[in-house]
């Protein structure tokens, strides 16, 4: 019979993380002796068993995979930025993550993975958005698995996800609170639902102040594949561009000042992502910054209590974000 009690319940007890349980359990540093030897008493108090490896065992029940889909890789900053404190989180549980690409024409054609064809991983993490024909065939394996930082809620697997129609509504509302009438948005809602619900949380925004919303100031970055074009710019500018990312904010900015607008003087741009973009230029970007430590964190703690028990539902957990406020906005002015 399968061991009942998980790191979970014992954190739960002990009123800790499942990373602290884990690292004690594991013999890893991170934790102080102190609170190692409570860990070990409890554990041992709930009739905690480590589940054991068969005697076969190739090594693959402690290899996590990470598939992120090809034509997200460069189109959206958020997957990429993901991929590496996932690994070091996973790591960090005694698990190693081993990444895969999915190719368009392996995604288009339903081929597995290679690490699942080939019973490298006992779990898999699906980083970002992949068509839900795919991931049915990735659901045919039977090995637990979760979404990250996108999801489709009748799968019904859970995930890690942030609140982009929230992050959509706040970066909005910021630039309306500095006078911002008219904003415009950069990036194709076609390629994404991550996209799709920054635009709308945007578009409620301005809705809730009762201003118009232009689709004429929707201006794509990208194909439906994710495939980057140029930006074609409108007739008449809006006080702010919003962008999908800072990659695309630091392109459009370069844009404008060739046709001799001053930013944020002329008009102010922001991005979502707070990634390398928003540091090298001038001005330095004002930005929703999303929480990538926490998302991965619960992400590696999720997959492995699955792991532990199959009976375990993770459900939706939504990680909330913060504006940093940069140069590329201009203030508004306040009379005394």
């Amino acid at each position: 019979m399968r061991n009942l009690v998980t790191m979970k319940d014992i954190a739960d007890e002990l009123d800790i993380t499942v990373m602290s349980v884990s690292k004690a359990l594991s013999g890893k540093d991170g934790v102080s002796e102190d609170l190692r030897a409570k860990i070990l008493a409890k554990a041992e108090e709930l009739g905690y068993k480590k589940s054991q490896s068969s005697n076969n065992d190739d090594g693959s029940s402690h290899n996590i995979g990470i598939l992120i889909a090809e034509r997200s890789m460069n189109a959206n900053a958020t997957y990429m930025s993901l991929q590496q404190p996932l690994i070091t989180n996973l790591t960090q549980l005694n698990y190693y993550g081993i990444t895969e690409i999915i190719s368009d024409e392996t995604e288009h054609l339903l081929i597995l993975p290679r690490i699942l064809k080939e019973n490298k991983v006992s779990a898999f993490i699906i980083l970002g958005q992949m068509s839900k024909e795919y991931v049915n065939i990735l659901k045919e394996t039977g090995k637990p698995f979760l979404f990250l930082a996108h999801i489709y809620d009748d799968v019904n697997e859970g995930g890690i996800i942030t609140d982009n129609l929230y992050a959509g509504f706040t970066l909005a509302n910021y630039l309306i609170d500095q006078g911002c009438k008219t904003i415009g948005f950069v990036g194709n809602i076609q390629f994404a639902e991550i996209v799709m619900d920054r635009y709308l949380g945007i578009a409620k925004a301005l809705l809730h102040h009762g201003l118009d919303l232009q689709k004429d100031l929707l201006i794509p970055d990208v194909t439906d594949f994710g495939e980057e074009i140029s930006l074609i710019l409108p007739d008449k500018m809006p006080d702010a561009f919003i962008c999908n990312d800072c990659r695309t904010a630091y392109k459009l900015i370069h844009n404008l000042e060739g046709l001799e607008y001053s930013i944020p003087k002329d008009i102010s741009v922001a991005a979502f992502d707070d990634g390398i973009f928003a540091d090298i230029g001038i001005p330095k970007l004002t930005t929703y910054s999303i929480n990538y430590n926490t998302m991965a964190q619960l992400a590696a703690e999720s997959i492995a209590l699955k792991l532990e028990n199959p009976n375990f539902h993770i459900g939706k957990k939504v990680v909330h974000g913060n504006v940093v406020v940069r140069d590329s906005v201009k203030k508004q002015n306040i009379i005394n």
